[in-house]
């Protein structure tokens, strides 16, 4: 048997939980009356912890429709009744049915109203859309005398539209001009054309633009330089000059009896420019006639009224003649033609040996005054002439050019106005009796 003394240690697991205190540093220590109860001699069996089964409440099966409960009502399922259930589940459903329907109701009603409003913004947004019902709005917008002309034109250039290579310009060290080919569009193809027309036909600024159509202004400055230059390309690819057998078979009756080999009527029109900060290409752009700065260009109609020649723009000082010599009217014309002029074009000179004779009115010689005979051949030639200046007022409603033309838009004006006298040709005959 082993001695007991201070020092003799006894395992801790002999002991109970509560045979134990514990000090403030959480040290336990034997109580004094505390004795082990787990000696070699007895067999201690921890009890199993009995199980407890708790009852499953029985479900009641969930009705598919309000229809079933209504039916199913008087069947027995096998189970206690729960009146207070039914009647409650009842009462719930039923405004909550009526809550949804409600709320269906006026999502729908919310729907209609969102695409009300959708529909009435695309009417009043500026574009073709909102003016496509009224001929006049669109002959005040576009040059075009109906929505139906319009949408034509559209269609007739829609398909080489569709791959126009759009302009841009890239900021950097050598300032070069770039082009950019299949950009995504912010705008339909149809409104960048009414945009472009809008300034050209009401002389709009493109800081307007920019605010009409809710776009930046460099964008409408963009749109403006690649719809001039495919404008100019595509309506310039048209052979406009006719040849003799079409011009005598359209001359009108008044032209026919008394002057008959009339194939072209022209004359000079000029654009206002800003003053050029340059002295030499001040002195270029002055015109006399204007006593400004200007473009000046011609143009040519036949006898019939349609447009037949456009030259480009030269600097307002040059003449008259200067310029028939150097647009290359004179080598379309055939022997035998003539050319019905303002007192301006004196080109004897330009068209001697050629074969091409000029009608002018006649100048006033050294006797003082006209001959009656004279006077009737000025009175006669200004009834015709009248039409070349009926096409020239036709190009100036193109209100662009009731501007003065900044310098900046010199790399596209001679564009503009070449597409100005192409869009009249859509405007119908000068006179109605032509038709």
């Amino acid at each position: 048997m082993a001695t007991i003394s201070d020092q003799t240690v006894v395992c801790s697991r002999h002991f109970k939980y509560t045979d134990f205190k514990w000090t403030p540093a959480v040290r336990k220590t034997l109580k004094s009356d505390s004795v082990p109860f787990v000696f070699d001699w007895s067999n201690l069996i921890t009890p199993r912890r009995e199980l407890f089964k708790h009852p499953v409440p029985q479900k009641r099966p969930r009705p598919e429709s309000d229809t079933e409960i209504e039916a199913d009502d008087d069947i027995s399922l096998g189970c206690e009744p729960y009146p207070e259930f039914q009647e409650t589940n009842l009462i719930v459903c039923s405004p909550q049915k009526d809550k949804i329907q409600e709320l269906e109701a006026l999502v729908k009603s919310r729907d209609q109203e969102i695409q009300r409003l959708q529909k009435k913004i695309e009417i009043e947004r500026f574009g073709i859309n909102r003016f496509s019902t009224d001929n006049t709005m669109i002959l005040f917008y576009t040059g075009f005398v109906s929505m139906s002309m319009f949408s034509a034109f559209f269609n007739f250039i829609k398909p080489v539209a569709n791959s126009m290579t759009s302009y841009y310009y890239k900021s950097n060290d050598n300032a070069k001009q770039n082009i950019l080919a299949g950009r995504q569009r912010n705008m339909l193809l149809i409104d960048e054309l009414f945009m472009f027309l809008c300034r050209l036909k009401c002389g709009l600024m493109e800081q307007d633009l920019a605010v009409r159509f809710n776009c930046h202004v460099s964008t409408v400055s963009r749109k403006m330089i690649t719809w001039a230059n495919f404008l100019y390309f595509v309506l310039g690819s048209f052979n406009i000059w006719p040849s003799k057998q079409h011009i005598d078979d359209k001359m009108p009756a008044s032209f026919k009896l008394l002057y008959p080999s009339t194939r072209v009527v022209i004359d000079c029109t000029e654009i206002k420019t800003e003053r050029p900060s340059s002295l030499a290409l001040g002195s270029k752009c002055y015109s006399n006639y204007k006593s400004s700065h200007t473009w000046k260009g011609l143009v040519g109609i036949a006898p019939h009224g349609a447009v037949t020649f456009i030259s480009s723009l030269y600097t307002g000082c040059m003449s008259d003649v200067e310029i028939t010599k150097l647009c290359g009217l004179v080598d379309l014309l055939e022997m035998g033609d003539s050319i019905m002029a303002d007192k301006g074009f004196v080109l004897n000179k330009v068209l001697e040996g050629t074969g091409i004779t000029v009608n002018t009115p006649p100048f006033l010689m050294s006797h003082g005054q006209f001959t009656k005979q004279e006077v009737e051949e000025t009175q006669t030639i200004a009834k015709l002439r009248i039409h070349i200046e009926r096409h020239i007022r036709r190009v100036k409603e193109y209100h662009l050019f009731d501007k003065i033309i900044p310098l900046s838009m010199v790399g596209t004006i001679n564009q503009l106005w070449t597409v100005a006298n192409m869009l009249t040709l859509f405007r119908g005959p000068l006179v109605k009796e032509w038709h």
